[in-house]
């Protein structure tokens, strides 16, 4: 009874203070927002402006990736509220809320509430996600939802699991993987196989139902059911040499922030298996295998199957579609780590090992974080502020509303200058999606006019290490360069983006500089 109240008291002023001092420590870089959130506010500022969902006003395109987070963002412009801060508030009381939700898997998935507040304090400085919480995108959304489904499911509560996995496809559609995991839950653990039968098909049509308008109406408006972000991100080569290359990059930016947590959640599910295959076969030990079993599928799974499908795919792995995964490879490193030590002969030390366990994974996490993502997202948002923003700016102000311009980066510029934007990368563009592959680059398309198969822009925006490479071109006048010291972690460069004038040079604009 004592230890009951000492737990509870335990959780009651703990798990306020792990989320109050995330929400702290994510409000820190609340102004860093990537070009790809302003993406989602054009779009934003369509729909809520009557012209319907598309990136240049009344031109409907599937540019994004959650047409979820869109509505949720537009409700928030709809109600009054500037889009931006919207988007960004949102964004981080969704991080705040899966914080908790965290909690509440961890404790189902290990049922100990001091182990899964240390597996919460862990994840709660993760670098990735850190860095995406208040970021405007539709991250920490996703977060919350895969918690929720799990979750669920895990409580045999399949019905709200069926509705946060259908709510989570349309945040990450990769997360349909989601519910043909709940479904196999639901065979593997019912006694019955007809009851089981039974249930699946009513999971099913309850998905269905919620899903399909969406891919009906995207199929009748944009003429597919497939994000152009899918289409233009996702390699679908499966060559050797691209599978090869994305598991690489794939392995470097989950082990940059999991490294430690992935090492033990290993090493600790090995001594497990040969562990729990030492107990009795008796009840007793086939009731705690039979038990881990049903509190890792789902889990496990969900790791290795999202894994296997970013991968094989060729995906241009980014942070963010990690954190579909990684809150379960900290929170099952916490509990295969802690059932080891528990079945070992230092069962008494193990609650020492699990602070040990949170140390390690926390100081991974905060030198990541503050070596390398704080300077990265503080070289972006000065880039923003001093490159891209301005060059929209400048559009709006100086530039006929009938301009287009071709670029690459099309989030702040088209957010900023409200004129028509052909994207290089073919997001906005769908024509030109089929020209961005592995040995032609968005950058690609613009030097060599590629972009002339779907539009004649009036301004080119131009990225690249030299500044003004493109001068030499007769058809372009530079205006003028802008520096971006960073681009992205990987990219310490600084890349230089030119405002041209596209015509033939006696009848372009002479005019320079801001």
């Amino acid at each position: 009874m004592i230890e009951q109240r000492w737990q509870r008291n335990l959780l009651v002023f703990t798990l306020p203070a792990i989320v109050l001092l995330f929400y702290a420590t994510a409000s820190l870089h609340f102004s860093y927002t990537p070009d790809d959130a302003y993406i989602y506010l054009q779009f934003a500022k369509n729909l809520v402006g009557g012209n319907g969902i598309s990136f240049n006003a009344g031109e409907p395109v599937y540019g994004i990736t959650s047409p979820l987070w869109l509505f949720i963002v537009s409700l928030g412009g709809r109600m009054g509220v500037d889009l931006y801060v919207a988007a960004k508030a949102i964004d981080l009381v969704l991080a705040s809320l899966a914080l908790i939700v965290f909690y509440f898997l961890a404790y189902e998935v290990i049922r100990d509430i001091g182990v899964a507040l240390c597996a919460t304090v862990a994840f709660s400085v993760n670098a990735w996600f850190l860095r995406w919480a208040g970021s405007g995108m539709e991250t920490s959304l996703s977060v919350l939802l895969v918690l929720a489904t799990i979750l669920f499911c895990l409580r045999n509560e399949y019905f709200p699991a069926i509705v946060f996995s259908a709510l989570l496809t349309l945040v990450r559609p990769e997360a349909a993987l989601i519910s043909g995991l709940i479904l196999l839950d639901v065979y593997i653990n019912s006694t019955s196989r007809a009851r089981a039968l039974k249930m699946i098909l009513s999971l099913a049509i309850v998905y269905t139902v919620l899903v399909a308008p969406w891919l009906i109406y995207a199929y009748l408006t944009f003429g597919t059911i497939v994000p152009n972000t899918a289409r233009g991100k996702v390699g679908w080569d499966f060559t050797g040499g691209e599978i090869s290359s994305t598991m690489a990059a794939y392995v470097r930016t989950l082990v940059a922030a999991d490294g430690s947590a992935l090492l033990v959640l290993m090493i600790a599910g090995v001594v497990l298996i040969i562990l729990l295959r030492r107990l009795p076969v008796d009840e007793k030990g086939s009731g705690r295998r039979l038990y881990l079993f049903r509190q890792s599928l789902i889990g496990i799974g969900l790791i290795l199957s999202l894994s296997i499908f970013y991968i094989a795919t060729s995906t241009n792995v980014v942070s963010r579609y990690l954190l579909l995964l990684t809150p379960f490879v900290t929170m099952y490193a916490f509990l295969f780590f802690f059932e080891a030590i528990s079945l070992s002969r230092w069962q008494r030390y193990r609650y020492f090992g699990v602070l040990f366990l949170t140390t390690i994974v926390m100081l991974q996490n905060q030198f990541f974080y503050r070596r390398y993502v704080v300077p990265g997202i503080q070289a972006f948002e000065q880039g923003m502020e001093l490159c891209l923003i301005p060059i929209g700016k400048w559009l709006s102000q100086n530039t006929p509303r009938e301009s287009t311009v071709v670029t690459a980066d099309i989030g702040a510029i088209g957010f900023y200058s409200d004129r028509r934007v052909c994207d290089a990368a073919g997001l906005a563009s769908p024509a030109l999606l089929p020209l961005i592959h592995p040995g032609q680059l968005p950058e690609d398309v613009i030097e060599r006019k590629l972009f002339r198969a779907c539009c004649s822009p009036d301004y080119l925006v131009h990225r690249s290490p030299i500044p003004e490479k493109l001068k030499g071109d007769p058809e372009l006048v530079p205006l003028f360069t802008r520096p971006f010291a960073q681009t992205s972690l990987a990219e310490t460069r600084t890349m230089f983006y030119t405002l041209y004038k596209v015509g033939r040079p006696a009848a372009a604009d002479s005019t320079r500089g801001l």
